[in-house]
């Protein structure tokens, strides 16, 4: 995505300006981190996180945490219509746990209600993601994550790498930075996910350009436009809910994953070599000769020159010596 940007804003810029020369910045591929250890969790440690929320043991709890925002995170429905198909397929008892937090009360409103109406075979519970000891709880009692993201914001996307983290196999939507964290069929399942064509949406980047929507307008117009392919999640909760070994690998695959990619240190190791990779460039690089010093830091007295006659010289009388 940024190289087409960049590839885009070189021609406008040649365009535009004339400009012949461009040069572009490194673009180093480098992930957010996690502290993978502060997610695994043993059988005893799940056991304890279930009764404190109130979840029986033969409970398949599904998990999605994040912002609570149908505009700018993830519309529900698909995972509401889709948990329902799984539920009356495999006839087990289905959990969905949602843990984060509402914009406004309206949000909210729009959530449970949907919840009710689209998965009334699966218990669902929403709880306050701001609170760390439920946060953590939370990761510890589920058997499955997911977030099947339909916004343009979801860049990269920490939440599936946390679930990794905690062991936890991922069913996620096809979609943005998702695609590069979540590996498929092998830490869990990636959703299909589409949207129109390039050309298609001119109109409603031409609406935030014109300030007729603001960014928040923008990304929800977007995201109205983007379909998660619903029989495919069902499906995908379906296999996870009725095969526990299934999510025992897929699980272990994930955490190992994380830990070898994901960890802060191993995340730090790469910014290293970057760092490293970038003062050998700096060394190697001769800068041109030039006699015309940094105009943005000129010499002061060039720059305000004072005014005075070309051949003035002050008149002294010998009577003042």
């Amino acid at each position: 995505s940024m190289s087409q940007l960049l590839d885009r804003k070189e021609v406008y810029l040649r365009e535009r300006l004339g400009a012949s020369r461009i040069v572009r910045p490194t673009l180093a591929r480098i992930p957010l981190g996690v502290h993978v250890e502060d997610f695994v969790a043993d059988a005893g440690t799940k056991k304890i996180a279930r009764q404190a929320m109130e979840l029986s043991q033969d409970e398949i709890v599904f998990l999605f945490v994040g912002r609570l925002s149908f505009h700018a995170k993830a519309n529900p429905l698909p995972m509401y219509m889709a948990l329902e198909i799984a539920a009356k397929k495999c006839e087990k008892r289905l959990t969905l746990v949602q843990v984060g937090w509402f914009a406004n009360d309206k949000i909210e409103s729009a959530f449970r209600e949907s919840a009710n109406a689209l998965c009334p075979s699966v218990r669902t519970v929403f709880l306050d993601g701001r609170d760390a000891v439920l946060r953590k709880q939370s990761w510890q009692a589920a058997d499955v994550f997911t977030s099947l993201s339909d916004n343009i914001q979801e860049t990269f996307g920490l939440t599936p790498v946390e679930a990794m983290a905690a062991g936890l196999p991922c069913v996620v939507s096809d979609w943005d930075g998702y695609r590069d964290t979540v590996r498929r069929d092998t830490d869990g399942f990636l959703i299909p996910t589409y949207m129109p064509a390039p050309g298609l949406g001119s109109d409603l980047a031409a609406r935030y350009e014109d300030e007729v929507d603001n960014y928040d307008r923008y990304i929800a117009g977007t995201s109205l436009f983007v379909a998660v392919d619903v029989q495919a999640a069902a499906l995908a909760y379906e296999r996870l809910a009725r095969d526990e070994p299934l999510r025992r690998q897929m699980g272990r695959a994930a955490q190992q994953y994380a830990s070898e990619v994901f960890d802060w240190t191993q995340v730090l190791k790469r910014y290293g070599e970057l760092w490293s990779e970038l003062a050998e460039r700096r060394k190697a690089h001769v800068p041109p000769a030039s006699a015309e010093p940094n105009p943005s830091r000129d010499d002061p007295y060039r720059f305000f020159p004072a005014t005075r006659a070309p051949h003035f010289a002050p008149r002294i009388e010998s009577s003042a010596l």
